[in-house]
């Protein structure tokens, strides 16, 4: 009976000692590592940032507009607006005109891809070649994409340089971030 009360004694002491704000704010801590962990393996795996730099992609993603893409699509179809490195260590931002095995023809103002004139909305001013550096008909490598910006006079795209491969690709653009702009 008598240890039984000083059990009990020793137990009141201890918990007036220790209150639970020590594992409150332990827990707090854990959370916040845990949830930066998440963060950075999710910025580096999943999600990537961007910021446009030029005319490229006008009117669709304009000068200065900061933009995320999604890192992990296997494949990317022909419509995407995608970010990737160009073997110089610049980036671009470009939108899939064709894809592998696909042949396309610059000609008279326009992109037929297999033979049929592609509908393009987005496009804006004259497609013309570009350097004579792609040769027509020209056929989409293996892994490959042909891309070309949306401000087809102010845009270095796959008119001049061909086909950009697969592992090039960072990712396909899903919005902006930046209230100044929408997609």
């Amino acid at each position: 009976m008598a240890r039984n009360r000083e059990v009990q004694r020793y137990r009141r002491n201890l918990k007036g000692k220790y209150d639970g704000s020590k594992n409150g704010k332990l827990n707090f801590i854990r959370g916040l590592v845990i949830v930066a962990v998440m963060a950075i393996l999710t910025f580096r795996f999943v999600i990537g940032t961007s910021t446009i730099d030029g005319q490229s992609m006008n009117p669709t993603l304009k000068n200065g507009q900061r933009v995320f893409f999604l890192r992990v699509l296997p494949k990317y179809k022909v419509g995407d607006i995608i970010s990737f490195r160009m073997p110089s260590g610049d980036y671009y931002v470009k939108r899939v005109i064709a894809r592998e095995g696909d042949v396309v023809v610059v000609q008279d103002g326009a992109i037929t891809v297999n033979g049929e004139q592609i509908a393009e909305p987005y496009a804006n001013g004259e497609t013309d070649t570009q350097e004579d550096t792609v040769v027509y008909p020209y056929t989409v490598g293996r892994d490959a994409y042909f891309v070309v910006g949306d401000n087809r006079e102010h845009s270095i795209d796959s008119r001049s340089f061909g086909g950009i491969v697969k592992y090039q690709i960072q990712g396909k653009i899903l919005g902006d971030y930046d209230s100044r702009y929408g997609i």
